[in-house]
């Protein structure tokens, strides 16, 4: 395509590309104004749903005039394919911002940028529209720090009566951003939104995302949107704001009930800074997609307060930092007595002391000196030796053994346990499993999996379940069930035994240098012995 000309506009260079087509910087031959061009994917040009949704993402965004969302200039559809000519960005996609020029945000900063993808995404909502595939990706960051969301090829709009084009229980989205309802396969709605913006927030103020797709499995990430809370941020980097973690675990609950129910409500916790205030009025817990501005922000049930939920957490922070001070003020005070009574000793009895201890010390050591001067003139040259390699063994095999414990832990971590709830009804819990090894030079043997049954926060029930071995990228699938009275459950990988692995180069190394130093050992033996 470099080279080309598309309407009036002369492609320069590639800036990316996707699995569903390419994106091209091009120029105006008149005007000489930039733009991104996004092409449809050749291959993709017959795939209807792919082209329809092309054509979504075109027919979203001309409704769409924001300052922090891509513009779209023109569409074109011809016999060569369809063209998206959309506003040029110069600038980074936020999640190779956070990863090669920032690193994770300080408040602030973080904060001056989330106002502006807030802002986008509400005007959105108001129009309607819910982006399903909120990620860092599809947010780019200029370099006048201006944000622009962009990629609306998937966006629902909720106030078009046609058909929807994804089929009832299908998932659309990127799966570390989704909700609980669109891992499901939902209705969606805002709150869905609002949710995958909790999870981009946490992103940038750890520069990470809080699921490893490199070492979990979709179905282990599924089961954790599902099951667990979003892993506080605050454990990934220290200084994230206490006040930020709060909002993100409102903006991220499971429940959409419980969430921010709207952007601007959402901006305004971030920016009142978790103090409370009250909802103009409430009249019912359910969410209406297709709601106003205005209606969004007085929608929020007072039942479901998140602001009313920080404060509770608030209070009883308060009371367990007034116990931790009491406790504190209580040690300075023993602290202060026993300082007390060491500088009014005499200094007779300081110096008495002084002495004692230095007599003592000096007898000691003089005795061990003369100890260790009787021991080595009786050894001879060989036997001293020897004493230095046996010394030596010691430190090798402790050696051998952390690097071994080492080795044996990072290997299990190619054992990948998934577990999903297929039912829990009438006390019985049925349990799907499946354990793959992601290892293509490693088995394991002796493969113990814990399933641990609990209930108000103590262990109801253990189940053990063993594989007798699991080959080279293998995986295994089987089913527990247990009549249980109980709550949640959990499953883990308690021992395996790896086997067949190629060899750790310090492992190896450390090896023959114990073989040779045992040799040396063995010599000086039969050459002491023969004397």
């Amino acid at each position: 395509m470099v080279g080309e000309r598309i309407l009036n506009y002369q492609v320069e260079k590639l800036l990316g590309e996707g699995g569903v087509g390419q994106v091209y910087l091009a120029t105006h031959t008149q005007l000489g104004r930039k733009v991104a061009i996004k092409i449809l994917n050749p291959a993709l040009v017959n795939h209807q749903e792919v082209k329809e949704r092309f054509r979504q993402e075109a027919t979203t965004l001309s409704g769409l005039q924001h300052l922090n969302i891509v513009t779209l200039y023109d569409y074109l559809e011809n016999e060569n394919g369809l063209f998206l000519i959309m506003e040029y960005v110069e600038g980074h996609p936020l999640d190779d911002f956070l990863a090669n020029v920032s690193g994770p945000l300080h408040e602030k900063r973080a904060l001056d940028i989330f106002y502006q993808i807030l802002d986008g995404f509400a005007y959105a909502h108001t129009r309607g529209i819910v982006h399903r595939d909120i990620k860092p990706s599809n947010i780019l960051i200029g370099l006048d720090g201006q944000a622009k969301i962009l990629d609306f090829g998937i966006a629902k709009i909720l106030k078009n009566d046609k058909p929807a084009m994804t089929k009832a229980g299908a998932r659309v989205g990127t799966v570390l951003y989704m909700s609980p309802e669109q891992v499901k396969g939902e209705n969606l709605d805002a709150r869905s939104d609002v949710y995958s913006l909790g999870v981009t927030l946490w992103e940038m103020l750890t520069g990470k995302s809080p699921y490893n797709e490199n070492i979990e499995t979709e179905f282990t990430i599924y089961n954790k949107i599902l099951n667990e809370t979003l892993p506080k941020a605050k454990d990934f980097y220290p200084s994230v704001p206490d006040y930020l973690q709060k909002i993100i675990e409102v903006a991220t609950a499971k429940n959409p009930n419980d969430r921010y129910q709207s952007c601007e409500e959402f901006k305004r916790a971030l920016m009142e800074k978790a103090t409370p205030h009250t909802p103009l009025h409430t009249t019912q817990n359910q969410y209406n997609p297709n709601q106003t501005q205005t209606q969004s922000k007085t929608q929020v049930p007072q039942n479901n307060n998140p602001k009313s939920r920080i404060n509770q957490i608030e209070s009883s922070r308060k009371r367990s930092y007034t116990i931790l001070y009491v406790l504190f003020f209580f040690l300075i005070c023993v602290v202060g007595y026993l300082i007390f009574i060491e500088i009014n000793k005499t200094p007779k009895e300081t110096k008495n002391e002084i002495v004692e201890n230095d007599d003592i010390l000096g007898k000691k050591e003089e005795k061990k000196e003369e100890k260790t001067e009787k021991k080595e003139e009786k050894k001879s040259e060989d036997e001293l030796e020897l004493d230095s390699l046996e010394k030596q063994k010691v430190k090798f095999e402790e050696k051998e053994k952390e690097y071994q414990k080492i080795l044996k832990s990072e290997l299990n971590k190619s054992l990948i346990i998934a577990d999903q709830l297929e039912s829990d009804e009438m006390g019985e819990f049925i349990v799907n499993i499946e354990v793959t090894n992601k290892k293509t030079d490693a088995k394991f043997k002796d493969i113990i999996i814990d399933v641990v049954f609990s209930d108000k926060g103590k262990e109801v029930k253990k189940v053990e379940k063993e594989i007798s071995e699991i080959n080279e990228g293998q995986k295994i699938a089987f089913k527990v069930q247990e009549t249980v009275n109980a709550s949640k459950y959990s499953c883990k990988l308690r021992s395996a035994t790896p086997v067949n692995f190629s060899k750790n180069e310090a492992l190896d190394s450390l090896s023959k240098e114990k073989e040779l130093l045992n040799e040396r050992i063995k010599d000086l033996k039969e050459k002491i012995s023969k004397k």
